[in-house]
C-alpha cells in the first residue's frame, strides 16, 4: 500500500497547483488533468523519495503562497462560515455513507473539498480563512502530527523555538528588505521562509511553525512599515510557471508512482462530489457570498472538486486514519499557531494601518 506521507503529499500538491494561477492557465488545467490519468498507468519503476529533502523544498514555497493570503484575511460573515461548515458536513457525510472513508477521514476530505471550493472563486483581495484550512491542516498532518502526539510536552516547546526562529529569520529578513532594491523584495521574502524552515528543522523545532510564523510576520510587518509590498502585492511562485512548473513535476511524479486500480464506486463517489461541489457554489451565489460572486467559478467549482477527489478517494490510506486523534490534532496545531501568530501582531501592529 502507498505509504500515508505519499499520499498527504501529493493532495498537498495538487491543491497547490489547483489554486494557482500561472500563465495561460488553460494549458496548466490541462496539463494537470494529464496528471491525474496518469493514476490509469503502472509506474515502470518505484521511486525512493527523500522525504525531508522534498519537503524542505515544498513546504515553504506552499506556505508562502498561502500565507500571504491569510495575513489580510477574514471570516467574511457569518453566511459564509455557515456554508462553509455545511460544505464540510455534506462532504464529510457523502464520503462516509458512501463506504468510501472512516470518519475522520471523511471530516478531514470534507475540510479540505470545501477549503478547494472557497479557493476555486475566491479573489487575492478578499480571502477568507475557510479557504486556508485545507492546505494548512493537509501540512501539518504530514510533516508533525505523529511527533505532537507521541511527545505533546516536547512538542508544544518545539512550536515556541520555530516561532522563535520565524520571528528571527523575518527581522533578519526585513533588515535585508531595507537595504535590497524593489525587484529582490519577494525573493528575500521567499528566502527567509527557507531560512526559518532548516534552521528549526536542525535544532528539532517545528519547521512548520517558524515558516509560517516567519511568513506572517515578515508580510505583515513590510505591509505596516511600507516596505515594498503595500502598493505591490508579494510574488506569488505558484503564479509564475517556474514555480509551478516545480510544483506540477512533482505532482506527475509522485501521482505516476501512485498507481491505484479505479473502480465503478470511486467514479461515482467523485462525479457525486462534483455535484456536491456545484450545488454548493449555487447556494454561495444565491447568498451573494464573495467567493462564489465570480460566474465563471460556478463550473470551476465542481471541476475542480472532481479533479481533487478522483486522485484522493483513489490513493487515500483508508485503514490509517482508524482514529479522530491525528486529524484533530493537525486542525488544532493550525488553529493554535494560526491564532496565537494573528492575534500577536494584530495587538503590536493593528491591522487598520495595513491596506
Amino acid at each position: 500500500m502507498i505509504e500515508f506521507e505519499h499520499t498527504i503529499f501529493i493532495l498537498l500538491l495538487l491543491s497547490g497547483v489547483l489554486n494557482a494561477k500561472p500563465p495561460r492557465q488553460r494549458w496548466a488545467t490541462f496539463i494537470i488533468l494529464i496528471g491525474v490519468l496518469l493514476v490509469f498507468i503502472p509506474p515502470a519503476q518505484a521511486i525512493k523519495v527523500p522525504w525531508n529533502l522534498v519537503l524542505g523544498l515544498v513546504i515553504p514555497l506552499l506556505l508562502w503562497q498561502n500565507i500571504r493570503r491569510i495575513v489580510n484575511a477574514d471570516w467574511r460573515g457569518w453566511k459564509s462560515v455557515a456554508l462553509w461548515g455545511i460544505s464540510v458536513l455534506i462532504f464529510s457525510f457523502a464520503l462516509w455513507f458512501g463506504g468510501a472513508l472512516n470518519w475522520p477521514g471523511a471530516l478531514l476530505f470534507g475540510v479540505i473539498a470545501a477549503s478547494m471550493i472557497w479557493r476555486a472563486g475566491e479573489p487575492e483581495s478578499g480571502t477568507s480563512y475557510m479557504s486556508q484550512v485545507g492546505p494548512l491542516t493537509l501540512i501539518f498532518l504530514l510533516t508533525e502530527v505523529e511527533v505532537a502526539i507521541q511527545s505533546p510536552n516536547h512538542y508544544f516547546g518545539g512550536i515556541f523555538s520555530g516561532a522563535f526562529f520565524g520571528v528571527v529569520t523575518a527581522s533578519i529578513g526585513l533588515y535585508f528588505l531595507r537595504k535590497a532594491s524593489p525587484k529582490y523584495h519577494s525573493w528575500i521574502g521567499i528566502g527567509q521562509a527557507y531560512l526559518a524552515y532548516w534552521l528549526s528543522f536542525i535544532i528539532g523545532g517545528s519547521a512548520v511553525a517558524a515558516a509560517l510564523v516567519s511568513v506572517m510576520m515578515f508580510v505583515w510587518l513590510n505591509q505596516y512599515y511600507q516596505l515594498g509590498f503595500h502598493e505591490k502585492a508579494p510574488l506569488a511562485p505558484l503564479n509564475t510557471w517556474s514555480g509551478f512548473g516545480f510544483v506540477l513535476v512533482l505532482f506527475l511524479l509522485l501521482g505516476w508512482q501512485a498507481h491505484q486500480p479505479v473502480s465503478t464506486l470511486l467514479i461515482i463517489e467523485v462525479v457525486v462530489g462534483a455535484l456536491i461541489g456545484l450545488s454548493i457554489t449555487w447556494l454561495g451565489c444565491r447568498w451573494e457570498i464573495p467567493a462564489f460572486q465570480k460566474q465563471r467559478s460556478f463550473w470551476l467549482a465542481g471541476l475542480r472538486a472532481a479533479v481533487l477527489l478522483f486522485p484522493a478517494l483513489l490513493i487515500w490510506p483508508r485503514n490509517i486514519l482508524q482514529q479522530p486523534a491525528q486529524l484533530a490534532v493537525a486542525i488544532g496545531i493550525t488553529v493554535l499557531v494560526i491564532g496565537m501568530s494573528y492575534m500577536g501582531l494584530s495587538y503590536y501592529f493593528p491591522k487598520k494601518s495595513i491596506p
